[in-house]
């Protein structure tokens, strides 16, 4: 139970550390997004940026899939489903020649949906402690809200899906750092033999 443990905490830590990236380069790029000028450039970054972070969290997703091995086949599941997910999000985002910050938002959006769904499930397992509950049963609301905010982002302007695309990943990395400094809810969880996600 310990290894899968340290699995978990460990690509939640790597997804932490990726969205920290991510809210920095919008919080230096965001007052760039008001040029005509600039905007493309800026947007062809964080498109690449996006890109990149999700081929990596993708194969980060698969490598601890196998891990998990066949004894755990929900979780093996759960985590090569996630794996497909980001690899094929990425790869599209990469050679696709028409993509922009809307694009992102609505690529992006059912991976919120998804940590969404994850936490509200995770509330099932963590009954007899309340507080716990009710800040995941909270916490997969907002996100499940975050999604659905992204897929409305294709009608904003550049500059809004820029600023929603950098809360989203502020709330998320906020939601994951509680999660990683409060480890017991991945304990209590854990008892209950069931998949994060």
């Amino acid at each position: 139970m310990r290894y899968e443990l340290r699995l978990h905490r460990l690509l939640l830590k790597m997804l932490a550390v990726l969205l920290l990236v991510v809210i920095v380069i919008f919080i230096y790029l965001t007052p760039h997004f008001v040029d005509p000028h600039a905007e493309a450039a800026e947007s062809l970054i964080v498109v690449l940026v996006v890109a990149t972070i999700l081929v990596y969290t993708g194969a980060a997703e698969g490598v601890v899939a196998t891990q998990f091995g066949l004894k755990h086949k929900r979780e093996m599941a759960s985590y090569l489903l996630l794996g497909v997910l980001s690899l094929v999000s990425g790869i599209y985002l990469a050679i696709s020649d028409r993509v922009s910050l809307q694009t992102v938002a609505i690529v992006v959006s059912p991976h919120a949906f998804l940590f969404g769904v994850a936490q509200l499930r995770l509330t099932s397992h963590v009954r007899h402690h309340r507080e716990s509950r009710k800040a995941l049963f909270a916490c997969g609301l907002v996100e499940l809200g975050s999604g659905l905010a992204l897929l409305a982002g294709w009608r904003l302007s550049v500059g809004q899906v820029a600023v929603l695309l950098g809360y989203v990943a502020s709330l998320t990395t906020l939601q994951l750092l509680s999660i990683l400094f409060y480890p017991d809810i991945l304990k209590k969880t854990s008892h209950s033999r069931t998949s994060i996600l």
